[in-house]
């Protein structure tokens, strides 16, 4: 059985080590640690995360990672999980970007729409993580109102 929980700050290198297996990012983690989701196992080990990066009104989804023992349910549960915490925190809008086309695909029929860049509000793409990670003209945006 998988558990979802939100992580906390003691859980910043332990979810450091994670996404550096996977070779994401952790730029920013610290700060927006306890908007992440984490996925356990039943002996506490992480199996999946999915953070929410908050800017107001607007949120960044990033880090999605999960291990290969991740069935596909468990990632649709994850991404629900994932809306009703940012609705929770009063977010009205999640933007996503990748640059892989198969990943977009899965997105839109989670109900992401994509979205031109310039339709971006200034402070996701100001976004360290945005900065660091993707190269904006070469990714796909994608955007789900809450």
């Amino acid at each position: 059985m998988k558990y979802v929980r939100t992580a906390n700050r003691n859980d910043v290198q332990m979810v450091e080590r994670f996404l550096g297996q996977a070779n994401i990012s952790a730029v920013g983690l610290e700060d927006s640690i306890e908007d992440f989701l984490v996925v356990e196992n039943e002996e506490g080990k992480i199996e999946g995360t999915l953070g929410i990066e908050r800017h107001g009104k607007y949120a960044l989804l990033r880090s999605l990672v999960i291990s290969p023992s991740f069935k596909q349910h468990h990632i649709l549960q994850l991404f629900e999980q994932a809306q009703i915490y940012a609705k929770k925190r009063e977010v009205e809008k999640l933007f996503l970007f990748t640059n892989k086309a198969n990943f977009a695909s899965f997105f839109e029929l989670l109900g992401f729409v994509p979205q031109k860049i310039e339709e971006v509000p200034s402070e996701i793409q100001q976004s360290p993580y945005v900065k660091e990670t993707f190269s904006l003209s070469e990714s796909k945006v994608l955007a789900c109102e809450l």
